[in-house]
């Protein structure tokens, strides 16, 4: 179970990452039926699992709200005070859909200030194995480019090295003249873009790819077939009722 310091300090909120079968993930989590889209909604009693199309949940209850993932981006937030949680799916698609300029407004609009938000990201794919297509960063840029027109762009050309220590090997290019793209560097870039500063935030280093064989990597199974499909759970929840 991996835990983020900044979440961790605060009171009332309690959270994880870890893998489907880790014996201390709550036994009952809240998840949506997770489309890649730019959505968010606020849990109620209500709500079946798996049943209502949306990327992003919030909540003020003691139930423990979650995001699945395999190599896209789990972020989990919390305010300060720990009134107000959420998990958010940032694969690609949702994030250059508006899905943190969503949930950023979902926030604002509850009453949290936005200087109050602690952010953690979670393990997920680095540059150092996500590869993409030329025209892949050529549309990206195209849509928004503004965003990192006096910084860097969130891919590179060159293959970057893993930020810890593997045990599996990154992949080899697989395709002409293509690119490595920094999936979290993104989220940051629309993080600050929508109001966060880079202190509200706290990245994982963890690549789902090759730091470690337990954790779930769509694009490994693809590249390994013999490996078995798993999921990784990122949990957030109150731990006192208003």
């Amino acid at each position: 179970m991996h835990k983020a310091n900044n979440l961790g300090a605060l009171a009332g909120v309690d959270h994880g990452f870890c893998t489907i079968d880790d014996p201390l993930r709550p036994d009952e989590v809240f998840i949506c039926k997770q489309v890649h889209s730019a959505t968010t909604i606020e849990w109620h009693p209500e709500l079946t699992p798996n049943t209502v199309e949306a990327d992003g949940v919030f909540s003020r209850d003691v139930q423990p709200i979650a995001v699945i993932t395999a190599d896209c981006l789990p972020l989990l937030m919390a305010s300060e005070s720990g009134d107000l949680v959420a998990a958010i799916h940032g694969g690609w698609k949702g994030l250059q859909g508006g899905i943190i300029a969503n949930a950023m407004q979902r926030f604002a609009a509850e009453g949290v200030a936005l200087d109050q938000l602690r952010i953690a990201i979670g393990p997920s794919i680095k540059p150092c194995c996500y590869e993409v297509s030329g025209e892949f960063v050529a549309q990206l840029q195209a849509s928004q480019g503004h965003l990192w027109r006096d910084g860097n762009a969130p891919w590179a050309f060159e293959q970057p090295g893993p930020l810890l220590a593997p045990e599996i090997q990154p992949p080899e290019p697989r395709q002409v003249l293509s690119a490595w793209f920094d999936l979290g560097r993104y989220a940051l870039i629309l993080l600050e873009a929508a109001g966060i500063k880079p202190e509200q935030v706290e990245v994982s280093e963890v690549c789902t790819y090759c730091t470690s064989p337990a954790f779930a990597s769509y694009r490994r199974r693809t590249h390994d077939s013999t490996e078995r499909k798993t999921l990784l759970y990122s949990w957030i929840s109150r731990t006192a009722q208003i």
